[in-house]
C-alpha cells in the first residue's frame, strides 16, 4: 500500500486553500463497522477480550485547507469487560485520492514524489518515527490504520485531552518551542535522521520557487495606493522592499542550506498543537497533523508558530514580538538542553530568511485578497472579524518578514 520516494512542496496559495470544502465528499461520511471499531477500542483500552457498547460518531467542525483529508470524527462509546465499563473515545480522520479537480491547487496525488502524497501521514504513523520522539514533544498514539476502500485510509488517533494552542498564553508557546528545540536539537547532536524516501525535502527552495513574481510586481503599481486600506497600513516603499527580497532569494536560500539539518513537521501553528500533563505530571506539547514531516534545517519549523500565529488571528498583532521572543528564547534553550553548541547567530539567521520568504513574499497575494470584493463575506464569516481586522493581521506579518529581510542580510556576513 505504501511507497517511497522523494516529495517537495509548492507555496500556498492562501485563500484558495482556505475555501476548500472537502465536507462534501462521500468519504467524509464513513460507515463504521463495529468489528474494526471493536479492534480498534480493544488496543485504546489494551484489552483483548473488550465488547463494544453503545457509540456515537459525531462530525469534528474544522476548516481543512489540505483535501487529502476528507474529514474527522470524534467517536465516543462505552465497553465492557470483566464486569466492568470503561468510556473511550477516538478520532478518526480520513485521507483520501480524489480525482484531480481543475480548480484546486490542493489536489491529493497518488505520486509520492508529488508534494501533496495523499499517503504520507499514514506512512509517518506505519514507520515507527513518532515512537521515538525525545522528550516532551509528542504525536498523537496511532491505534491502527484501515482501508475500508480503494483510495481511502483511516487513521484511528488518540483523542488528545489538553488544552489547545488556540487558548495557549504566550508563554505556553515559549514552552512548545523549547519541547521542539531539544527534539529537533537531539537529532542534531546524537540521532541519524531517518531516511524514508517519502520524507519531504527542499520545504523552503520549493515554496519559493512557486512565488507568482508578477503579482509581486503589481505593488509597484500606482492604483495600489488608491486603496485606503492599503494606504494606510503600508508604506509606499513596500513594493521596493518586496522585489527586493524576490533578488536575494537564491543568496538566502543557499546560506540556509548550509545550516544542520533536522526533522521538521513544517505546520507547527496554534491549531496543531495542544498542551497536557505527562504521566509525571510535566507539561507535555502534543504535536498533531504530521501531513508534511520531513528534512529541515533549525529554525524553521518556529516561523509558523511565531508568524502563523499572528497571519491567522490566533494571537494579536501586538504581541508579535514579545511571542517571538519567546519562541526564540525557548527554542534556543531547548537546543542548548540538548548538547547543540552552535552559533545561535545560524539559527536566527535560517529563521529570519525563511520566515522574510514564506510571508514576506505573500504581500502578492494579500493584494489579490484586497482586490477580490468577492472573498470579503466569507473571510469575515470564516474568522468571525471584520475584513480590515483580517488584513491589518496579515499585514502586520508580512511587514515584520520584510523587516527580518533586513536582519538575515546582516547576519548574513557573520555566517
Amino acid at each position: 500500500m505504501f511507497n517511497n520516494s522523494p516529495l517537495s512542496y509548492p507555496q500556498s496559495d492562501v485563500e484558495i486553500l482556505e475555501s476548500i470544502d472537502p465536507m462534501n465528499s462521500p468519504a467524509a461520511h464513513p460507515l463504521i463497522d463495529e468489528v474494526t471499531l471493536t479492534n480498534v477500542v480493544r488496543r485504546i483500552l489494551d484489552s483483548k477480550t473488550a465488547i463494544l457498547g453503545q457509540w456515537h460518531a459525531e462530525a469534528i467542525a474544522h476548516h481543512i485547507i489540505n483535501n487529502v483529508t476528507a474529514g474527522l470524527q470524534r467517536i465516543t462509546g462505552i465497553a465492557s469487560d470483566r464486569s466492568k465499563q470503561f468510556s473511550w473515545s477516538v478520532i478518526l480522520k480520513i485521507l483520501h485520492l480524489q480525482p484531480e479537480n481543475a480548480g484546486s491547487i490542493f489536489n491529493s496525488s497518488q505520486d509520492p514524489t508529488h508534494w501533496n502524497y495523499w499517503q504520507r501521514e499514514a506512512l509517518i504513523y506505519t514507520s515507527g518515527i513518532l515512537d521515538n520522539l525525545t522528550g516532551n514533544l509528542v504525536a498523537p498514539r496511532c491505534f491502527a490504520i484501515t482501508e475500508p476502500s480503494a483510495n481511502i485510509l483511516w487513521l484511528w488517533l488518540e483523542d488528545i485531552q489538553g488544552s489547545p494552542g488556540s487558548t495557549w498564553s504566550l508563554e505556553r508557546f515559549g514552552v512548545a518551542a523549547h519541547h521542539l528545540g531539544y527534539l529537533q536539537g537531539s537529532y542534531v547532536m546524537a540521532r541519524s535522521l531517518p531516511s524514508q524516501a517519502w520524507l519531504s525535502r527542499d520545504w523552503h527552495r520549493a515554496w519559493v520557487s512557486n512565488i507568482d513574481s508578477t503579482a509581486l510586481e503589481a505593488w509597484r503599481e500606482p492604483t495600489v495606493w488608491q486603496h485606503p486600506l492599503l494606504k494606510e497600513i503600508f508604506s509606499p516603499d513596500v513594493g521596493d522592499r518586496v522585489m527586493d527580497l524576490w533578488s536575494d532569494r537564491h543568496i538566502l536560500l543557499d546560506a540556509v542550506d548550509k545550516a544542520p539539518s533536522t526533522l521538521c513537521h513544517f505546520d507547527i501553528t496554534p491549531n496543531n498543537l495542544f498542551s497536557r500533563p505527562n504521566a509525571y505530571g510535566d507539561d507535555q506539547t502534543v504535536l498533531i497533523d504530521w501531513s508534511f514531516v520531513g528534512y529541515g534545517v533549525l529554525g524553521e519549523d518556529i516561523i509558523n508558530l511565531v508568524l502563523d500565529s499572528i497571519f491567522l488571528l490566533f494571537v494579536d498583532g501586538s504581541s508579535l514580538i514579545p511571542l517571538e521572543k519567546l519562541v526564540l528564547e525557548g527554542y534556543l534553550a531547548g537546543l542548548r538542553s540538548a548538547g547543540w553548541n552552535g552559533d545561535e547567530r545560524v539559527v536566527r539567521f535560517n529563521y529570519a530568511a525563511v520566515a522574510a520568504l514564506h510571508f514576506g513574499l505573500i504581500a502578492g497575494r494579500l493584494l489579490y485578497l484586497v482586490r477580490n470584493e468577492s472573498r470579503y463575506n466569507w473571510l469575515e464569516q470564516r474568522f468571525g472579524r471584520t475584513f480590515d481586522e483580517i488584513i491589518r493581521s496579515r499585514a502586520i506579518a508580512i511587514s515584520h518578514a520584510l523587516e527580518l529581510a533586513d536582519e538575515a542580510r546582516l547576519l548574513l556576513r557573520y555566517l
